[in-house]
């Protein structure tokens, strides 16, 4: 007989939530008013304006249980995470299916809960309109926010048939509703002929900080997403970091609407998903997830280490991306001295 309930050495276990992390009702004023919660995980089960292949709606419940593979404690970093954080999963916005309008709202109302209890929201898509909500929340509490986009696409559609919540308009409502200044948003990645000619337009016309996929290959994932961060941040009185999945090449995260063939390998988005994160972070978003279109699960797993490796860098206020120099290198080196 056991007092209590023993741990268990599964580690596909347990109730789905985020890494095994205890749940928090966001709507519970006496316990949002209780919690010491640093970290709030929200789900945004949504994805009624895919112009592809959809699927992002079922990308929460995918990377919630892709999370439980993986431990607090980052190697590469050498850091746990549960030093730095109190992580709480905070379930799903309650969203409205074919209800953009209805379901951001929502999603908005629910992160500026997290803001103001002083937690970091990290939310998981949904399709990338699902970002509106987050840099609205954002937006509403600070002056002057900057954000880094981490995208094959440049998603500055002012609109896609007459509809202004589209997952090609996330950038562009960053700056009309989020109030975000263009000239505070960098976009790293950007690549393939998937891209129209008139969102490049947009985000030159308006000083959109833009590196290529070309430049990244060229001179080093950590070098181009250490000026996209410098960019965007440097001065900014918070920061919104937000992690289209398909950036990376479609070996890499065959699970999404509109997969990039030739695009970011795993290593350099991680390294750019570090360098970001070490100038530190107030708001994360990690979307496009389509684990039906992934039967493997590499997808979700990608969705879930950007997610870590951009907490750890963000505590740590530095990158140990494969690739740049990590902590574990140092510490594998201690074996042969």
């Amino acid at each position: 007989m056991h007092d209590r309930r023993p741990d268990a050495a599964f580690l596909d276990s347990g109730v789905a939530s985020f890494m095994g992390t205890p749940t928090l009702d966001p709507y519970d004023a006496d316990a949002m008013a209780a919690t010491d919660a640093s970290v709030g995980v929200v789900g945004f089960p949504f994805d009624s304006t895919c112009i592809s292949r959809s699927g992002a709606n079922m990308g929460p419940q995918a990377v919630r249980a892709a999370s439980r593979q993986t431990r607090h404690y980052h190697f590469e970093y050498d850091t746990d995470l549960r030093d730095h954080y109190t992580m709480v999963d905070c379930g799903d916005v309650p969203t409205v299916p074919g209800n953009s309008p209805e379901s951001l709202d929502r999603g908005a109302a629910l992160l500026g809960r997290l803001l103001d209890a002083s937690m970091l929201p990290v939310l998981v898509g949904g399709d990338h309109s699902v970002t509106t909500a987050g840099v609205r929340a954002l937006g509403e509490r600070a002056d002057d926010p900057g954000l880094v986009l981490v995208d094959t696409h440049f998603d500055t559609a002012d609109e896609v048939a007459g509809e202004r919540y589209n997952h090609c308009c996330p950038i562009a409502r960053a700056v009309d509703e989020g109030g975000f200044d263009p000239e505070r948003v960098s976009i790293v990645g950007l690549s393939a002929p998937t891209n129209p000619r008139e969102e490049l337009e947009v985000a030159l016309d308006q000083g959109m900080n833009l590196y290529s996929l070309d430049e990244v290959a060229r001179r080093g994932a950590a070098t181009v997403a250490s000026e996209a961060a410098a960019a965007a941040f440097d001065g900014a009185d918070a920061t919104y970091l937000t992690l289209d999945i398909d950036v990376l090449d479609a070996g890499s995260a065959p699970g999404t609407g509109v997969p990039t063939n030739g695009g970011l390998y795993s290593r350099e988005f991680l390294q750019v998903v570090g360098a970001v994160a070490s100038h530190g972070l107030d708001a994360l978003d990690v979307v496009e997830v389509s684990p039906q279109l992934d039967p493997a699960g590499v997808t979700s797993r990608m969705a879930v280490r950007a997610v870590v490796d951009a907490l750890a860098a963000s505590a740590l206020g530095e990158s140990h991306a494969v690739g740049t120099g990590t902590a574990a290198a140092a510490q594998c080196r201690r074996s042969r001295e």
